[in-house]
């Protein structure tokens, strides 16, 4: 190299080579990078880019297919043949259920049939037992007693009739019963017949069922002079029993009144004193009010219509054809209790003969004729209006 070599252009060629060497590689990357779109001005969602065609992948070679078996056909089911039909030997089958069937049955009936239920079931049976034994042995106790009387007068005597009873109903198949007052010591037999000394069950009163109302007839008056004032009612025993063929009903003494017995003597009317039968409620209440009427005094005795009721009727000389009559009402013994108080009754309805004769007016003129409704059957559905013929 000589001397006079200038380092300076030498520096300047380098750095010219350089430069050169940088226009290239940035015009090889240029060439090598795709160009960036440029970003939208608007607001909108950015769109998806291409993808870059990705250089196809050398086909991999395809692998080699399994060979399948080939289906081998099924064979043909063969059709089965035919059983012959069994038939089933009896004598088989009892062998069978004598020596298993029996025997299993036997031995689950030990396990479940216990000593302690063995025992429940014996004792319920002797109780059972012992109550359709008792029934049968306490029925023929209510009929045994019956038999001497059956064929000694025989009758057909009424289901539950009191032994007491039996010689009467033997001879009088009419009898009802007797009655017994507290004033009076003698019992006075009652019956549907008019016989001696008896008192006469109105016609259509009974014992033989519950009746409403019912109505006796004595023959003899031993009862007036306990019951015709309002002081000789306090002081009387008011009290009158009522055997009936089948129980004792009591009674006490609420009412006394004169009954006229001439249809002349009342403008034709004859009130009836002797109603019988269970009346409708209506009906009822009517009888009672001319009762009330009719009443020598007024006591403070209730007239409930649930209750029993007994009109005893009596021959009198106090007033001309008339009956006394007393109306009773049936209690309960234990809770029987004489009434104490009384009150005068001041306008007692009278006779149209009474009033004529008295020259007074009969205030009861406008008063319509009553005569009681009854019901003719158990269930009450059916009712009777009664007339004067019924009396």
């Amino acid at each position: 190299m000589s001397d006079n070599f200038d380092y300076n252009e030498l520096e300047n060629v380098l750095q010219r080579i350089r430069e050169e060497q940088e226009e290239a590689l940035r015009a090889f990357n240029v060439q090598r990078e795709p160009a960036k779109s440029e970003e939208p001005t608007e607001t909108k969602a950015p769109e998806k880019e291409p993808k870059p065609k990705e250089e196809p992948k050398p086909k991999k070679e395809p692998k080699p297919k399994k060979e399948k078996p080939e289906k081998q056909p099924k064979p043909k089911k063969e059709k089965a043949e035919k059983k012959p039909i069994i038939k089933p030997n009896k004598d088989i089958i009892k062998a069978n259920a004598k020596t298993r069937l029996m025997p299993a049955i036997k031995g689950f009936i030990k396990k479940v049939f216990t000593r302690r239920l063995a025992f429940a079931v014996i004792a319920l049976a002797v109780i059972a037992g012992a109550v359709f034994g008792g029934m049968r042995i306490y029925d023929y106790m209510r009929v045994a007693y019956l038999k001497p009387y059956i064929e000694k007068y025989g009758v057909d005597y009424p289901k539950g009739i009191r032994e007491e009873f039996c010689d009467v109903y033997g001879m009088d198949v009419k009898a009802a019963g007797t009655l017994e007052f507290g004033d009076y010591d003698k019992s006075i037999p009652v019956s549907g017949t008019k016989k001696g000394g008896a008192a006469l069950m109105e016609f259509g009163g009974t014992v033989l069922k519950d009746q409403h109302l019912r109505s006796v007839a004595l023959e003899d008056n031993p009862l007036e002079v306990y019951y015709s004032t309002s002081a000789s009612y306090i002081s009387a025993k008011q009290r009158v029993v009522f055997k009936t063929l089948f129980d004792d009903e009591v009674y006490q003494v609420v009412a006394a009144y004169y009954a006229n017995t001439n249809p002349d003597n009342d403008n034709g009317y004859v009130f009836p004193y002797n109603a019988w039968g269970n009346l409708t409620e209506r009906s009822f209440k009517s009888y009672i009010d001319r009762v009330g009427t009719r009443s020598l005094y007024v006591t403070t005795a209730e007239f409930d219509y649930d209750d029993y009721y007994l009109s005893i009727n009596m021959p009198t000389d106090t007033e001309p054809d008339s009956r006394f009559v007393l109306l009773c009402k049936r209690v309960s013994g234990r809770k029987f209790k004489k009434i104490e108080t009384t009150k005068e009754n001041k306008r007692i309805r009278h006779t149209q003969a009474w009033y004529d004769e008295n020259k007074e007016q009969n205030p009861y003129t406008l008063a319509t004729d009553w005569y009681p409704e009854i019901y003719t059957n158990k269930d009450h559905t059916k009712t009777k209006q009664l007339t004067a013929k019924d009396f």
